[in-house]
């Protein structure tokens, strides 16, 4: 059984796909993030770098975006045209973001937009039909035609597995509706030229549907507003629908909170007591993996054999959970067998079937590693959720400050309901500066989160991010034991 948690009660959002218990991917989705995957805007060029056939676009945030040459439509039908014939510094264009930004890149850009629909996807300059590898071989041909025959000029479209399930009338009804759309968007643009959202991405419901199948998968929903929205919008998930009642976080509830704190730790055991160590670098990522407390009961090389299998499994999932891209290098026991070889890249590419990120599998070298590489589209788990030690050293990541707010946020709105008159919070040094940043209201807003007085001091002795709920009860005991401290 497929679960989708949405924990939707706070200022960040998030979404959890569980399988039969097990976390399989997680999604964040913060206030005032940077531009997220799918958003169009209206952008400036500020420099085109003929050498690089590539330019900078001014989108609005602080980092200017990056697009390459062959991410520009062609102009006047040429082909083959360089950065130069295709725009100039100072013109305005409409780009999508296609990679998230990251705190040391801009996003990067394209502009060949797609709109996405409820059966089909809408490339205003795609030129082209594709189609769900979801479908079956007729299924494929069939709505490939179809497609062709909804476009026109240079217009594409992408088929949704659903779409083969809707009338050809339905389906051409939805092509008007995005192409007008995108008409709107273009007209909207020319009156800006002003550096502007035109178009917001899926939202973090959305995207977590795109990235799931329907079958055999229940949604929980921890927000009223939300689950009412959900079950509106999508009337054909209403019986597979349900909301979560309970005080407790939903993600704590379902055990979430602390498979996502494993998923930053480098050890991850398998089920027959060997374990993979992983070690995300600048360059690329390197899992090793290792026999651990597993010592086998036939031959060597099918132990061996055995614990490979169980990592290839495991790896595969950690990467998607852990949402890791670029380089990747996996490091087996060492295997003499090239069929042994073979069973292990078909295991991974069994479970790799399953993550929508697209990922190739490039094959075992000469000394026995086999290298991969995974599309990246956002930050990993880790860049999102921690922040470099600033008192051990570099290597050493911990729980940014960021994210330590959340978690604050979520402790408080569990006591929303309490019958104390005050909430005493303990905050480090860190934490506390976090709060008090100029222009910021984030302690009103923590507040806000109860109905009790929220009292919160600083422990000075902690240098890392941390908060503890230290007493809830009367405001006068409150008040009296953070006096005596």
């Amino acid at each position: 059984m497929k679960q989708l948690l949405f924990n939707m009660t706070t200022s960040e959002k998030r979404a959890a796909l569980v399988n039969h218990g097990q976390l399989v991917e997680v999604m964040l989705e913060r206030p005032n993030a940077y531009p997220k995957a799918g958003n169009i805007y209206v952008g400036r060029v500020v420099k085109v770098l003929p050498g690089m056939q590539a330019a900078f676009v001014d989108v609005g945030f602080e980092q200017n975006g990056f697009i390459h040459a062959t991410d520009l439509v062609p102009k006047s039908g040429k082909e083959n045209q360089t950065i130069s014939e295709k725009i100039h510094e100072g013109q305005w264009i409409i780009v999508q973001v296609k990679k998230e930004a990251s705190k040391s890149k801009g996003p990067l850009l394209t502009e060949n937009i797609t709109i996405p629909g409820e059966h089909l996807v809408y490339l205003p300059f795609g030129n082209y039909t594709a189609v769900s590898k979801k479908l079956s071989e007729d299924d494929t041909e069939r709505m490939r035609k179809v497609g062709d025959e909804l476009t026109a000029g240079c217009e594409g479209l992408i088929m949704r597995t659903s779409s083969s399930e809707v009338s050809l009338e339905q389906l051409d009804q939805e092509v008007s509706r995005l192409r007008q759309q995108w008409e709107t968007l273009s007209d909207r643009a020319e009156t800006l030229k002003r550096t502007s959202l035109l178009f917001e991405g899926n939202t973090l419901i959305e995207r977590a549907l795109v990235h799931t199948s329907n079958e055999e998968m229940t949604y929980i929903f921890d927000d009223f507003d939300v689950y009412r929205s959900f079950k509106n919008k999508y009337p054909n998930f209403s019986e597979k629908t349900y909301l979560y009642k309970g005080t407790e976080n939903l993600f704590s509830h379902h055990n979430i909170e602390q498979a996502i704190h494993k998923a930053l730790q480098p050890v991850v055991w398998l089920k027959n007591g060997g374990y993979i160590n992983i070690d995300p670098t600048e360059a690329l990522t390197v899992i090793d993996v290792n026999t651990g407390k597993f010592t086998g009961k036939q031959d060597r090389d099918e132990s061996i054999l055995e614990t490979n299998l169980h990592a290839a499994e495991e790896a595969a999932r950690q990467l998607r959970l852990r949402n890791i891209s670029g380089m990747i290098v996996i490091d087996f026991i060492r295997m003499n067998s090239k069929d042994h070889q073979e069973k292990v890249i078909r295991r991974l590419e069994n479970t790799f079937n399953q993550d929508p990120i697209r990922t190739r599998i490039h094959g075992f070298t000469a000394l026995g590693l086999l290298e991969l590489t995974r599309q990246k589209v956002k930050d990993s788990l880790s860049a999102q959720m921690t922040e470099p030690c600033a008192v051990c050293n570099a290597n050493h990541r911990q729980l940014s400050v960021e994210t330590i707010y959340y978690a604050l946020e979520r402790a408080l709105f569990e006591h929303r309901h309490t019958e104390g008159e005050g909430i005493w919070v303990e905050v480090s040094k860190p934490l506390r500066e976090y709060l008090k940043a100029p222009e910021s209201d984030l302690e009103d807003d923590l507040s806000s989160l109860i109905s009790a007085k929220l009292y919160i001091t600083e422990k000075s002795e902690v240098d890392h991010p941390y908060f503890h709920v230290r007493q809830i009860g009367s405001c006068d005991v409150i008040e009296t034991r953070i006096e005596k401290e």
